[in-house]
């Protein structure tokens, strides 16, 4: 890899389908690397953006990538502009025109279940993913490459309290259900047409105090075994996210 190529400074993306999506909603990119060999439909595609945009690319040798962006860069990594976040209050705000459906993350660490949420989350039409910007992790390049490009598409908040966060989509008028282990009424047994928020715990630890007391209900997810514990945060999300989606769709309960 050339030694003018450093990260430090921007984003670094890397996946075909994330900087397909990328570059096709428009995010400043300032270089593009492809591994030598790369082909397909979506390589096709990419280049054609680059080439559209004026954005300058290089074949670098794969071994190259590998080092840069680890094993799984699928030929492809991007070097962006820093992300812009949105202003929550500009979030919550357009939400509430459209009959509000938040999805907040009190300190998920991993960057694969961050990924997989946000991915849920744009699949069932969430307006947006909120979480906090100490003690969780952020749009790391692993998260975004798990995202499949969602990120793209939904608009992800960061916000400097959480719980400040939650209490003041109560009072814009938004319903809170978290989401644990010992939550009191199974999560299908809510009626998730009202504007709401989602709240979904951090692995191992779950939803923090002042979280939990701020949600209006703490639904739970059955399960007929409990040998290995509960379910992954990402997949929890995902099951009570499209309980929501059914819900606002107009199925019969």
């Amino acid at each position: 890899m050339p030694s003018s190529v450093d990260p430090s400074d921007r984003d670094m993306l890397y996946g075909r389908h994330p900087v397909q999506a990328a570059l096709t909603v428009g995010r400043p990119c300032q270089r593009l690397l492809v591994a030598r060999g790369s082909h397909g439909p979506v390589i096709d595609e990419i280049l054609s953006l680059a080439r559209q945009r004026g954005i300058p690319w290089t074949l670098e040798d794969r071994r190259a990538l590998d080092r840069l962006a680890g094993p799984r860069h699928q030929g492809v990594v991007a070097l962006l502009a820093p992300r812009t976040y949105p202003e929550y209050a500009d979030l919550l705000a357009q939400s509430q025109s459209a009959g509000a459906f938040l999805v907040f993350l009190d300190s998920i660490q991993d960057p694969h279940n961050l990924g997989a949420i946000v991915r849920s989350a744009h699949a069932v039409g969430a307006h947006g993913v909120v979480f906090q910007e100490r003690r969780a992790c952020d749009l790391t390049p692993a998260a975004l490459k798990a995202a499949a490009g969602a990120a793209e598409h939904v608009a992800v908040c960061r916000v400097p309290n959480l719980h400040r966060a939650l209490a003041q989509a109560r009072e814009a008028g938004l319903w809170l259900g978290g989401l644990a282990a010992d939550g009191t009424v199974d999560f299908t047994e809510v009626d998730w047409r009202l504007p709401c928020g989602v709240v979904v715990g951090g692995e191992g630890k779950g939803l923090r105090r002042l979280v939990r007391q701020t949600c209006d209900v703490i639904v739970r997810i059955p399960m007929a075994r409990h040998e290995v514990g509960s379910l992954n945060a990402s997949v929890a999300a995902g099951l009570v996210l499209y309980e929501v989606f059914r819900h606002r769709r107009g199925t019969p309960r």
